[in-house]
């Protein structure tokens, strides 16, 4: 039987995508998979899917705080050994890493074990830089990105089936306006919360609207055309209930709002970030994707602007979207067992 690590961790964008990868394995082929991470959520959510979980130490790149980065040389170190010890414990067939602190110390470990790497944004994260030597390919759901690495492999992103055939949810909303979903990613964000929360009474006159705060952030008390949440396990029920959505610019998230044809208004992170959303928002907006709000703009009254737009013109994002590649859960599964089986010919 093949067995398959994966790491990556911290925020949904990483773990998500993994799972999603792992479901279609198993469809696919007699194999064995586990995950290497830390005490993020994929910690709990590999326990919820009973996947055969191996914590390690782990340490986190502060880009809000560079002083405190002064250590991190000397903490990885001791997490690098603690990876090559699960490692060594479970001695896979491949290591298949989604980035994000939580795979670092499991992509310095790899040493003879083939390593896959997969990069969701338009720009490489740290972890992809580390690991574009290691790896036998480097998978990229952009196709620019792609290009700049020797080993780059332009495949898309990773999707859950799931997604597509989802069920209506059932939110409890009266059915006689459009649902807008609200978004800000597994951990929230404060700005468009407040953002939204300011410009609900001009809103529901327009959308119904669910909003997912993130962990232990508030909305506004729920009402017969506004639900709150702070995480959603069901968000191919969601996705089935909206018809417009309010999001920050994280790749996985953009990919599966466009590969499911909603319109969306995208509102990227800009703080303590490497600007990664603002340039995969930005690709697909010249694309006629999606359309983009940036943060210094974020006032209720544009805000409202932007979505009522956004809906009124649903049909030519729906065009755009139509025509651009975004699923690569399919060729990423091929390359994975490609990858193995030329390793074990060799």
């Amino acid at each position: 039987m093949i067995k398959i690590a994966f790491a990556g961790g911290g925020t949904a964008g990483h773990v998500m995508p993994n799972l999603a990868i792992i479901d279609a394995l198993k469809k696919r082929a007699d194999v064995q998979c586990v995950y290497i991470g830390g005490d993020g959520m994929e910690k709990e959510l590999c326990k919820k899917r009973g996947l055969e979980f191996y914590r390690i130490d782990t340490v986190k790149l502060r880009r809000d705080a560079v002083f405190k980065n002064a250590a991190v040389p000397f903490k990885l170190r001791a997490c690098v050994k603690t990876a090559r010890r699960v490692l060594d414990e479970v001695r896979p067939d491949l290591i298949f890493s989604k980035g994000g602190y939580a795979a670092l110390p499991v992509v310095l470990a790899a040493k003879d074990i083939p390593l896959l790497a997969h990069e969701s944004d338009l720009t490489a994260g740290i972890v992809t830089k580390l690991s574009k030597r290691r790896a036998k390919m480097v998978l990229c759901s952009f196709e620019p990105l792609a290009q700049k690495f020797k080993n780059g492999e332009y495949v898309g992103a990773p999707l859950r089936s799931e997604l597509f055939g989802a069920a209506k949810a059932r939110l409890g909303f009266g059915g006689n306006k459009p649902v807008l979903l609200v978004t800000g990613g597994s951990s929230g964000a404060a700005a468009l919360n407040t953002a939204v929360v300011a410009a609900l009474p001009v809103l529901t006159d327009t959308f119904d609207v669910v909003h997912i705060t993130g962990k232990n952030k508030k909305g506004a008390p729920d009402s017969d055309c506004y639900k709150s949440m702070e995480f959603c396990d069901d968000m191919p029920g969601l996705y089935a209930a909206c018809d417009i959505a309010l999001t920050r610019g994280g790749a996985n998230a953009l990919a599966e709002l466009i590969a499911l044809e909603i319109p969306s208004v995208v509102v990227p992170l800009e703080k303590a970030s490497r600007g990664d959303q603002i340039q995969n928002a930005e690709y697909y907006k010249a694309r006629g994707a999606v359309d983009v709000l940036r943060e210094e703009n974020l006032r209720s009254d544009v805000l409202v602007q932007k979505l009522k737009a956004a809906y009124r013109n649903r049909a030519e994002y729906v065009s755009s979207m139509k025509k651009l590649k975004v699923n690569g859960t399919n060729r990423i599964v091929d390359i994975i067992l490609d990858t193995v089986k030329a390793s074990q010919a060799d």
